[in-house]
């Protein structure tokens, strides 16, 4: 028979009426206060008790026979663990190491300390040394003729504690080959293997574990998790589906499913678990969240909106609810809005916190990255809408929350650089390099700076440099690229990008910097053809449906086809100022001028500071005949930021509007 098996029909033999040895069976009073009881006698009187539910008279009478024979542990170590599972844990743990004292390989007492400090481990604050002394004591208790199931299985759990997995997995492996079926181990030794990183070993263990018989819930749903990590997203579906219907009250489940229906592209079946789970669980705000999330992702602004709002009423001073409203308005680039409701998120914190007891401030408190995450949110809003000073300011009190995160660090250097302030870039480079000295975007930071500063030649040979080092790391020439062209040396820039393309030829940033590049130089069949060739790849690159779009209509060339790209890129990103500005122009080109001032004026109204956006504009309502209105585009257009336009231009064509309008 199995090993479990003959385990359990040996614990199953009991003697139920001892024999004290004497000879007639006796009153058990008189028993433990008969003059010849010897310790042997009172020890199976305690376990009588104890199987009989007294449990303080097997306590005396386990006492009373250790202190009959003084040189046994047994009495002692069955004492112990009377008091552990009475739950009277430090009693237990005195009278285990009473019995070790007196016979240190005591099986019993190993067995008893190995249970409680392995019980530890499971605690929010579990002691250093717990785990070490469970494995300790666990190991001694394997000293037995036939194996104790959970004795291997506590110390296998303690082995995957103390981050031991390669003692735990020969432990689990014997236990999952003498015991068939026995699905724990299987559990625990897919554990293993995947903290061994043996990831498709641990699935095909578990995926063995469930055809084996009817799984739990909890074995399918790690059998999803780990379906996850080798992105076998359809199977992790089919894993949590049989999980959520082998148990439908766990909202855990249901939870995990969605995620999965999401990374596996089926966005709205999630939508409608997470839906049925806001119903049912109505102030469960991570469902919440996790539903405007997916609502905002499959463009239903509307319904995302009013799902931050549900999250903010019932959490009212979390940073979840406004968070997740200014993440909708980010994606509809309604930046004023994004910012109002992050900053006054930011300022119910900061007087919450002011205002809070020490302990109610333990409790509460937003944590230093949380309120960072806000910041930089702001700063990002205020970036697109050309207003640096803001951004810097948010910023900075990001980085004063986190001094040593690059991603707040980097965004505040790049914010100085477009505020011209190349110095206060540079001490604030240098106060992160130290933390990040090997990082890429430490890098070119760095050559940017050196190249705003006047030093070109000096930012080539960092970024030299560093292409040395990362030949083969796609970004390395990426960054080098861009620095090319941010200076004007287009050659350059197409000779790094084209070189990059055949190395790295799945990477469509490289496509797609290459044809923007090729673009800017008048090379417009090569450009085209690097377009072409990432929508081949990914028919759905915005980036490229616009620039495509806006290049074919710039040049009067195919307009139906420039509007059907143009269309698509809206379709993807709804709102977006450059997409809209271009969809008009290419609108303008086919002479539909009201479909035309549908678009630009949205473009226009978003962003005040483009000067070309203001200057298409401004050349649709001249031909509309408005010309007073043109004025005051091209007076924007001359105000804005001034890239990509012709200023003289513009002020020839001010000049005859103001001559068409007279005096």
């Amino acid at each position: 028979m199995g090993r479990r098996t003959l385990t359990a029909v040996l614990m199953s033999l009991v003697i139920f009426v001892p024999d004290f040895g004497f000879g007639q069976t006796q009153n058990l009073d008189e028993v433990a206060t008969a003059p010849r009881a010897d310790g042997y006698s009172l020890f199976m009187l305690g376990r009588f008790l104890s199987r009989s539910g007294d449990i303080e008279g097997a306590i005396q009478a386990y006492r009373d026979a250790a202190n009959r024979d003084v040189t046994s542990a047994e009495m002692l170590a069955e004492l112990a663990e009377l008091y552990r599972t009475g739950d009277r844990l430090e009693e237990s743990i005195r009278t285990a190491n009473e019995a070790l004292g007196r016979e240190p390989d005591n099986v019993t007492a190993h067995r008893v300390l190995g249970l409680i400090y392995a019980g530890r481990l499971g605690q929010s604050n579990p002691a250093p040394q717990d785990a070490a002394s469970a494995i300790d004591h666990l190991e001694q208790a394997r000293n037995t003729i036939l194996p104790d199931l959970n004795v291997e299985l506590t110390l296998a759990r303690a082995y995957l504690t103390a981050n031991q997995s390669d003692n735990a997995i020969p432990l689990l492996e014997s236990l999952v080959e003498d015991e068939v079926g026995f699905t724990e181990a299987g559990l625990l030794l897919s554990y293993a293997y995947e903290r061994d990183n043996r990831v498709e070993e641990a699935v095909s263990m578990l995926e063995g574990v469930i055809a084996s018989g009817r799984p739990s819930s909890r074995a399918l749903r790690r059998l999803g998790e780990l379906y996850g990590r080798v992105n076998r997203w359809t199977e992790a579906v089919e894993a949590y589906e049989l999980a959520v219907a082998r148990n439908p009250r766990s909202n855990g489940a249901k939870r995990e499913f969605a995620t999965a229906l999401l990374q596996d592209g089926q966005s709205e079946r999630a939508r409608d678990v997470l839906y049925q789970l806001s119903q049912s669980t109505p102030k469960n705000v991570a469902v919440l969240y996790q539903l405007s999330e997916v609502e905002r992702d499959l463009g239903n602004f509307d319904e995302a909106i009013s799902v931050a709002r549900r999250l903010m009423d019932v959490e009212p001073n979390s940073i979840r609810g406004p968070y997740a409203l200014a993440e909708v308005y980010v994606l509809q680039h309604k930046y004023r809005d994004a910012i109002a409701t992050l900053e006054t998120a930011v300022a119910v914190q900061r007087q919450s916190q002011a205002t809070r007891s020490s302990q109610a401030t333990r409790q509460g408190r937003v944590r230093p990255y949380q309120l960072a995450s806000l910041l930089g949110r702001i700063g990002y809003a205020y970036q697109q809408l050309q207003e640096h000073s803001n951004a810097i300011d948010s910023y900075e009190q990001a980085v004063e929350l986190l001094p040593m995160s690059l991603a707040y660090g980097a965004r505040l250097i790049q914010a100085y650089l477009e505020a011209g302030r190349v110095d206060d870039a540079t001490t604030a480079l240098e106060e992160i390099r130290p933390h990040h000295s090997d990082d890429l975007t430490v890098t070119r930071l760095e050559a940017r700076i050196l190249g705003d500063g006047g030093d070109i030649a000096g930012g080539l040979n960092v970024l030299r440099d560093a292409l040395d080092e990362n030949d083969r790391d796609p970004t390395a020439h990426l960054i080098l690229a861009a620095f090319y062209r941010d200076y004007d040396r287009l050659d350059d820039a197409v000779a790094v990008l084209e070189s990059a393309s055949l190395r790295f030829q799945e990477n469509l940033s490289i496509l797609f910097q290459l044809g923007s590049t090729l673009e800017q130089q008048d090379r417009y069949a090569d450009a085209e053809r690097a377009f072409r060739g990432v929508l081949e790849r990914d028919s759905d690159h915005v980036a490229t449906l616009n620039y495509l779009g806006y290049m074919l209509a710039d040049r009067g060339d195919r307009l139906e086809e420039s509007v059907n790209l143009l269309e698509r890129a809206i379709k993807l990103d709804p709102g977006n100022g450059a997409y809209l500005d271009s969809l008009g122009w290419a609108y303008f080109k086919l002479e539909s001028l009201d479909l035309a001032e549908v678009y630009l004026r949205q473009a226009s109204e978003q962003m005040t500071w483009n000067s070309v956006i203001q200057d298409h504009f401004g050349d649709l309502l001249s031909k509309l005949g408005r010309h007073d209105e043109a004025i005051g585009a091209w007076k924007a257009a001359l105000a804005g930021d001034g890239a990509e336009v012709d200023v003289e231009g513009i002020e020839r064509k001010i000049l005859e509007a103001e001559r068409r309008l007279g005096p």
